[in-house]
């Protein structure tokens, strides 16, 4: 595996064949999804209309597309459509690199790249990005079982200080990857110093928990003692499974389900450090890292092989969605009293992310970002936004119509 994992902090804390396009008209009236039922501190559900006939996946008839129009969009109007630009052209960079005649993966007919390569080809000045979005595409609410909500999560990218050398202050060992037997170690086992004398330190970092949890998270930038950045990336795991350690201390009533969170279990193993080790230790899965990028301007790498974009990429489920697609979404946001309204590019996925309406929402690099991805639990629904000549409309005069 050579691509980043997701870092889906939380929902791990807690856990754990290609067809041609079909063509459907529409035509079929205006029609109404069930209402969502709010949520706590929830103040603004509302039905989803939805115009045309639902389309079906391939795989399952349970999962549906609903043809929707831009108007039925909160938001969108509000949104920074130039921001989402910049992710829909990461996307537009790799599918370049790609055979154009590659369909798109997923439970659903998407087309081919050339598809969509055409639309990366058009040209888009500065201001117009809205006006491309709504001619070129048309916005599909996902539905499972006719339900349209689903989970959505947050994950950042830690920042941690570190040296090359170890020192008291120093003195926690990030590995690269080993060979042979010694990638098989557990976490307690390496943690008790199976790997040292081997020559696989990266680096050294002076936090055992920051290096836990950015062995969840997969990835993380650290700030070395010059005051250089150097990121790093996942690089394989031990082949252990997880354990949930957030699940762990809910069991045993030590943090109430309703309040755990990254912010939460870290502050536990803080209060309790002998036993703060003990319980990290029980997750035997551990990953290993290798160099990457540390420019903070620049992103994680995700699966998709391109730098994430803060508050502009999720990642999803990749048996339902193909990577790289817009997506409008319209989630809880995690810190009340509003939604998260925006248009993201899919262009990560994870073990933790199953199912056809979840996501994982990308919130950036340091603490600030992880303060938002950390208590992240949020009900919510998305859009896919294909092309107009996908399904039928095939026409900007169409889009203009319509919208």
């Amino acid at each position: 595996m050579k691509k980043i994992i997701p870092f889906l902090a939380l929902a791990l804390l807690l856990a754990g064949c290609s067809e041609t396009p079909i063509k459907q008209a529409g035509g079929l009236g205006t029609h109404t999804l069930p209402i969502l039922q709010p949520d706590t501190a929830e103040a603004e559900d509302y039905s989803l209309v939805y115009d045309g006939r639902p389309i079906p996946a391939k795989t399952s008839s349970a999962v549906q597309l609903y043809p929707s129009k831009f108007s039925q969009l909160a938001g969108w109007e509000q949104d920074n459509h130039s921001e989402a630009m910049i992710a829909f052209r990461q996307s537009c960079q790799r599918w370049r690199k790609m055979p154009a005649g590659k369909t798109m993966a997923g439970a659903f007919n998407l087309g081919s790249l050339a598809d969509w390569g055409k639309l990366c080809a058009i040209s888009v000045g500065s201001g117009e990005e809205k006006q491309f979005f709504e001619t070129w595409f048309r916005p599909y609410a996902v539905a499972e079982n006719g339900d349209t909500k689903g989970l959505f999560t947050g994950y950042f990218l830690p920042e941690l200080h570190g040296s090359y050398s170890r020192s008291e202050r120093y003195n926690v060992p990030i590995y690269r990857q080993p060979s042979g037997k010694l990638a098989h170690y557990s976490r307690t086992q390496i943690y008790d110093g199976a790997l040292e004398g081997q020559g696989l330190e990266l680096l050294w970092v002076d936090d055992l928990v920051d290096a836990f949890f950015m062995d969840v998270q997969g990835s993380g930038r650290i700030i070395m003692e010059d005051g250089s950045v150097k990121g790093v990336g996942y690089a394989g795991k031990n082949g252990k499974s997880y354990f949930a350690i957030g699940k762990e201390l809910v069991d045993r009533g030590e943090i109430a389900k309703a309040d755990v969170s990254m912010q939460t279990i870290r502050q536990w193993i803080k209060q309790h450090p002998d036993e703060g080790v003990q319980l990290m230790k029980k997750n035997a899965s551990y990953v290993y890292f290798r160099f990457t990028d540390g420019n903070p301007s620049v992103g994680p790498t995700g699966a998709m092989g391109v730098p994430l974009t803060a508050q502009r990429s999720l990642a999803v489920d990749r048996h339902f969605l193909p990577l790289g697609i817009p997506i409008w979404l319209d989630a809880q946001h995690p810190a009340g009293g509003q939604r998260l309204k925006r248009l993201v590019m899919a262009q990560d996925t994870g073990g933790a992310i199953k199912g056809a309406v979840r996501g994982d929402f990308y919130w950036g690099q340091g603490n600030e970002a992880g303060q938002l991805a950390g208590p992240m639990k949020s009900r919510g629904r998305f859009y896919l936004l294909l092309p107009r000549d996908l399904y039928g409309d095939s026409s900007a005069e169409v889009a203009i119509r319509q919208n």
